[in-house]
């Protein structure tokens, strides 16, 4: 889909182009925000953030796994498209990055916290004026070691805290030009090691199991019932599973309370109105869920959707919910247009803003999932969906089909594969994802 042209009219950004801060978490599941309809967790800085601004509560990412989905939002393009299609990959050579754009145009740009693409010990893709990367993907939370601008530093404290410190730093060394900055936070990725004093704040006999934990796979495709994550689940007790759930809370609401502090340094430095602020996750997880827990090759919602939220006082009326499909191939051109930069019209999303000041109602009539192999065996899974207003289809190209009701069944625990009061709707989705086979790389 062509990208939209820069922004222009009232809403038109002043003379000199925002700063942007695009806040990245990890593994963070949809409906872990108090502002996405959880009553028992806390994150009042970010649901303040969307309440001053704009929460989209169906916002997708076009892959359930870290590496393609960061690629996917730093190219603009799908992972098939971009090269990066599991956890290993690179970039393919030549591919535009949003970081790559703005630095063309003046910009400070500085990337800080998980990269998990190509080299993770060198700065690279533009972002020459901070590179703060993790050393260990793997390692823990506490007294990390970190990659800055290509040496190793040892740090003491918590990882949260110790990335927020150094945004903070970025965002005064350069307040006074147009800066970008791409913070990666590991949490709430596992290990979840949770700071002193939060390690008491949710019991984990209060941690409310899903309501799909009753799915028993029986309609599904076999993969999901024959794959690790099925397995795990079936090793774990329910008060094990909320043992996990408890500390997982904890670290969202860590991060919340650090992503309150960059903003009010922001507000201190008196940036507020200059600079967009972006919150989003790379995917979601599963914790008992359709009796899975990680990460799996599935489009179920908990797995695809992620919390997305925009702040930019002046140029987004506070208060605003969209409940139209987007997905986090539109932050790209989102970006670009809000700073008045043309991009290529090979992006595959589109600019927000329409959206955002009310001009259309919807960007995407449907939007399109991919997923090419298991990052825990290498084993390859190729599976296919979509996602429309109303339903999901999902094909497994070795393995079945599905097909959910969203308005009627929003835990999409009823396949309707089969179901001759559903088999229109399932044709017209799966001739709509086929006629996209070839631009996809698939065969039909």
């Amino acid at each position: 889909m062509p990208a939209a042209e820069p922004r222009q009219g009232d809403n038109a950004p002043a003379q000199r182009p925002p700063n942007i801060v695009f806040i990245l978490s990890d593994d963070q599941a949809p409906g872990t925000l108090g502002v996405d309809g959880n009553p028992r967790i806390k994150t009042p800085r970010l649901d303040q953030l969307a309440r001053e601004g704009v929460f989209f509560s169906r916002a997708y990412v076009p892959i359930p796994l870290c590496a393609p989905s960061r690629a996917a939002i730093l190219t603009g393009l799908y992972p098939h498209q971009n090269g990066v299609t599991d956890n290993t990959g690179q970039i393919r050579e030549g591919t535009a990055t949003f970081s790559e754009l703005f630095k063309r145009h003046g910009y400070h740009c500085g990337l800080i916290g998980k990269w998990h693409l190509d080299d993770a010990h060198k700065p690279q893709h533009g972002f020459e004026d901070a590179w703060i990367t993790l050393w260990d993907l793997r390692g823990g939370y506490i007294n990390p070691s970190l990659w800055i601008d290509g040496r190793e530093v040892a740090c003491n404290g918590h990882l949260t805290s110790i990335l927020t410190d150094y945004a903070i730093r970025f965002v005064e060394d350069h307040a006074g030009q147009p800066f970008l900055l791409w913070l990666n936070y590991k949490a709430p990725h596992k290990p979840c090691q949770v700071p002193p004093g939060y390690r008491g704040l949710y019991r984990p006999r209060d941690m409310p199991l899903p309501e799909s934990i009753a799915d028993d796979l029986s309609t599904k495709p076999a993969v999901q019932r024959s794959g690790l994550q099925h397995k795990d689940y079936k090793a774990l007790t329910e008060k094990e599973l909320q043992k996990q759930l408890a500390p997982y809370y904890a670290l969202i609401s860590f991060l919340d309370f650090n992503v309150g502090r960059l903003v009010d340094r922001i507000k201190e430095l008196n940036l507020e109105r200059r600079t967009l602020i972006i919150y989003m996750s790379d995917n979601g997880q599963v914790h008992g869920e359709h009796q899975m827990v990680r990460k799996a090759p599935a489009f179920y919602e908990e797995l695809v959707r992620s919390p997305l939220i925009m702040h930019w006082p002046g140029h987004i009326k506070a208060g605003t919910r969209i409940d139209a499909l987007v997905s986090s191939l539109d932050l790209f051109p989102t970006m670009a247009a809000a700073a008045n930069v043309s991009v290529s019209a090979e992006l595959a999303g589109a600019s927000l803003w329409p959206l955002i000041d009310g001009q259309v109602s919807q960007l995407h009539d449907s939007l399109f999932f991919e997923f090419h192999g298991s990052f825990l065996t290498g084993e390859e899974i190729p599976v296919r969906g979509l996602v429309t207003a109303r339903h999901k289809y999902v094909r497994y190209l070795q393995d079945g089909e599905e097909l959910y009701d969203l308005r009627e069944d929003p835990h999409e625990m009823k396949n309707l594969i089969g179901e001759a009061t559903h088999a229109d709707v399932a044709g017209d989705l799966r001739r709509k994802l086929t006629a996209q086979y070839p631009a996809q790389g698939d065969a039909n």
